[in-house]
């Protein structure tokens, strides 16, 4: 099923954001937010080391005290890396990080979470 899709976030300033393409009910687990092989860890030295532009090191590190999740390869990144942050998010994510919708959501609907629950 194609849950989501990228577009125009409706938060003011935050650029793309992924929206719901159809009705989805609360508790229905979003498996293809992120690719299997989609994500990369890396000590902070390494994240230090690679060559990225700066608003790519700004913008797209979940960060943690000893090093950061990034995309694998930023030309082919999954639509999960474009999910905006809210205090009131409508998708969490269990413990293997798969997200899942905590309310019944709507076609059209900005897929929001919470980036200090990551």
């Amino acid at each position: 099923m194609l849950y989501f899709r990228l577009k125009q976030s409706g938060i003011v300033g935050a650029g793309v954001g992924v929206f719901a393409t159809m009705d989805i009910p609360r508790g229905t687990v979003l498996k293809g937010l992120f690719g299997d092989e989609d994500v990369r860890w890396l000590s902070w030295e390494a994240f230090a080391a690679l060559d990225l532009p700066a608003d790519l090191k700004d913008h797209f590190p979940v960060r943690y005290d000893t090093g950061c999740y990034l995309p694998r390869d930023f030309n082919r990144m999954s639509v999960g890396w474009f999910l905006n942050h809210s205090p009131e998010p409508n998708l969490a994510h269990d413990p293997g990080y798969d997200y899942y919708a905590l309310r019944d959501l709507v076609a059209g609907e900005e897929l929001l979470i919470n980036y200090d629950d990551l």
